[in-house]
């Protein structure tokens, strides 16, 4: 197994949660699991600290990143920028028939919340897809890449704010079909805030979510 392999399979047990949060990462441990010599480990476990999911202590050791309500915080401003701009760069680069069909799919949950918790996953990836579309249209290679790093960042702390409530979801609906409206007119300027406001309000709704498992309520 060389590095690329070793480095994606590290990168799949942090994110699928078989290394928790907090979770020491011995080198040599990691070595004998993953049938690998020390190196291509500790290669892995420095790219993984640049891409925020290890925390190397000196003196201690490599962690599994175990994210405050301050690294959220940090992250989710960095994605407000950076999605914020992706929106606005890719202005009258979508395909009309891209915004048709996520128009359409949109207000099937705005029509029936209750698809919401019927089809958790399907609403989840149509979310994640109506991201995507945008971000693949603004062209820039290394916005795009920057995009993808903080996606596993919040992969990785996802876990923790998990419990959904039907007013966040609601508005959620709603906060899509305004960026998508932006899309139709476009409006770079209108796109750009539209992201930034959908991502600020989800940012305000994971905060009270990780207080609460903090505080214990």
């Amino acid at each position: 197994m060389d590095q690329a392999n070793t480095y994606q399979r590290l990168r799949l047990l942090i994110l699928q949660r078989e290394l928790g949060s907090g979770a020491p990462l011995v080198e040599r441990s990691l070595a004998d699991l993953l049938g690998v010599s020390r190196t291509p480990v500790r290669e892995s476990l420095l790219r993984l600290e640049r891409e925020g999911l290890v925390r190397i202590v000196e003196g201690k050791g490599a962690f599994v990143a175990n994210y405050t309500i301050e690294d959220v915080i940090e992250i989710y401003q960095v994605r407000e920028g950076v999605k914020g701009m992706a929106a606005r760069l890719s202005c009258g680069h979508i395909n009309p028939e891209r915004l048709d069909y996520f128009d359409k799919q949109l207000r099937r949950y705005m029509v029936k919340p209750s698809l919401r918790e019927e089809q958790s996953e399907a609403w989840q990836k149509l979310g994640r897809d109506f991201h995507d579309m945008f971000i693949d249209a603004c062209g820039n290679s290394r916005l795009i890449r920057s995009i993808e790093v903080l996606k596993d960042q919040i992969e990785l702390f996802r876990g923790l704010t998990m419990a959904k409530e039907p007013s966040f979801t609601k508005t959620a609906v709603e906060e899509h079909l305004e960026i998508l409206r932006a899309f139709r007119e476009n409006s770079p300027a209108k796109a750009e805030q539209a992201v930034r406001q959908h991502i600020s309000n989800g940012l305000q709704y994971r905060i009270e979510l990780l207080r609460r498992n903090y505080s214990g309520h």
